[in-house]
């Protein structure tokens, strides 16, 4: 406990702008396909065309949102995360400390904040999964930088391999089995979706009987098979880009060029096919859930790879400006706002708001986007005006620090 009190947290001019970008970036990204969870039953998001229609506008809004941010954004923000695990080790050991007590704790009381958000606001949280592999990957943070990217590499493809070894064998699976997982999360029935818009448009007691299910669900089985692969190695990632110096606009040109070209160049045509492949033999389940969505799963890393590049590139050569600043405040507020976002979408949707869960089709979702993007870049340059953190930053550093902090300026 004496070593953490020795640790301060780092104050804005001590802040990197091109990570805090970067996590702006992010944060708003993510809610371009998670509105979708917000807003319509939970099986639109892996098989859209089981709700509502899918033609014209909405077509366009799916595909734009699917090729360009479905777990695009996620995988920048893992990046960031693991990132951070080496910033903190870093700064401590600046300061003659040791940073293992803090990290953990660190890391706990995300796990709390997860949690409540999971089980009381959505079901579709990352923190919990953050928390628990930061906890392991820690392990690694003193590693070389080759040994991130390779660890980072086994353990993204481990997760791969566990959904190709699940989809290989289907065949095996006792008789009805696998039309029951079709009928609840492929396929489910109109009853099944009706209870779903029934619970969500209910009261908020009434939505936790629903959202239980859903987050154990995601905490437990989904995590187990694919999350906890995933976001570890790209945590791993994160730390050996960050050691490289790669997050923090100090590469080369020729680096982040060579991240933009490999990312995009090969990451888009991936998920470009992926998404023509599903509409080709019809959202198949076994093909798609366990197959071609393997396209999506690499594609989608390789193009966060390729917008960190974008975005490293433009900042060493565009670092003020209205949109960076803007982006640097969103980023400074990242857990903020990313729990702002759920709170914002539920009132919209839920019952215990205006009850709109089910009713919004994908076109008006994307003018939804929009104005949070707006509200969440004047909330967040207004009210660091007059603070020093977000409010959530600021419970979060308070419990981890084991002390109340200064808010205002």
């Amino acid at each position: 406990m004496a070593n953490i009190s020795l640790i301060q947290p780092t104050e804005r001019y001590d802040r990197v702008l091109s990570l805090d970008v970067l996590r702006g970036f992010a944060v708003l990204g993510m809610l371009l396909m998670t509105i979708q969870s917000f807003s319509m039953p939970s099986v639109a998001y892996f098989n859209p065309t089981t709700f509502e229609n899918l033609t014209g506008m909405h077509l366009n809004v799916y595909l734009v949102s699917h090729v360009f941010a479905d777990q695009k954004f996620l995988t920048i923000f893992a990046v960031l995360f693991g990132a951070s695990l080496i910033m903190l080790s870093n700064k401590a050991r600046k300061e003659h400390v040791r940073s293992g007590d803090l990290q953990r704790r660190r890391l706990f009381w995300l796990l709390i904040i997860g949690l409540v958000h999971a089980y009381l606001i959505w079901y579709g949280d990352i923190l919990v999964a953050y928390s628990i592999c930061g906890f392991f990957m820690l392990i690694f943070r003193r590693r070389k930088t080759k040994t991130l990217f390779a660890g980072g590499i086994i353990f993204l493809s481990i997760g791969s391999i566990i959904s190709l070894l699940i989809g290989y064998t289907i065949p095996l699976w006792e008789p009805g089995e696998l039309q029951s997982v079709i009928q609840t999360y492929w396929e489910p029935s109109s009853e099944s979706i009706g209870q779903e818009i029934d619970y969500y448009r209910g009261s908020w007691e009434r939505q936790i009987l629903f959202r239980a299910k859903q987050a154990f669900q995601f905490q437990t089985r989904i995590f187990v098979t694919t999350t906890f692969w995933k976001v570890s190695g790209l945590m791993l990632i994160g730390m050996g880009l960050y050691k490289k110096k790669a997050l923090i606009a100090k590469q080369s040109k020729k680096y982040y060029s060579k991240m933009i070209i490999y990312g995009l160049g090969i990451g888009l045509p991936m998920v470009v096919g992926g998404t023509l492949l599903n509409f080709t033999t019809e959202w198949e389940f076994e093909t798609s859930y366990f197959f071609i969505s393997q396209l999506n799963y690499w594609g989608s890393i390789l193009m966060g790879i390729g917008y960190i590049g974008v975005i490293m590139f433009l900042m060493k050569y565009a670092r003020s400006g209205f949109l960076s600043t803007g982006l640097a405040n969103v980023g400074r507020m990242a857990l903020t706002n990313y729990l702002l976002q759920s709170i914002i979408c539920t009132f919209i949707f839920y019952g215990h708001g205006f009850g709109l869960f089910g009713d919004i089709d994908r076109a008006a979702q994307a003018f939804a986007v929009l104005m949070i993007w707006v509200f969440l870049l004047i909330f967040s340059t207004f009210w660091l005006s007059y603070f020093k953190y977000g409010p959530f930053e600021w419970l979060w550093k308070s419990l981890a620090y084991g002390k109340l902090q200064p808010m205002a300026k």
